[in-house]
């Protein structure tokens, strides 16, 4: 249980500092909001998912201006609910 606790911590905090207020705004709306509905594992990819893309990139699946890899598109059909 300590596990997902600091996973959430960091996902939280890298939400809530991204450098760009409309992006931490968004990550708050759709991330933050639905963390605890997240499994482990889901939780596992979303953390990973912020070094492998850019903020732009989340920022355009989130706001639906791109489509997500399709290994991705559960999670975040699933944020996007």
């Amino acid at each position: 249980m300590k596990n997902i606790n600091n996973i959430k911590k960091k996902i939280i905090y890298r939400c809530l500092y991204s450098g760009i207020k409309e992006t931490d705004l968004l990550y708050q709306k759709t991330i933050i909001k639905n963390i605890d509905s997240l499994t482990f594992e889901e939780l596992q990819v979303l953390l990973n998912l912020f070094t492998k893309l850019s903020d732009l990139e989340i920022y355009f699946i989130l706001t639906r201006k791109k489509n997500p890899h399709k290994k991705y598109k559960i999670l975040f059909n699933k944020l996007l609910k």
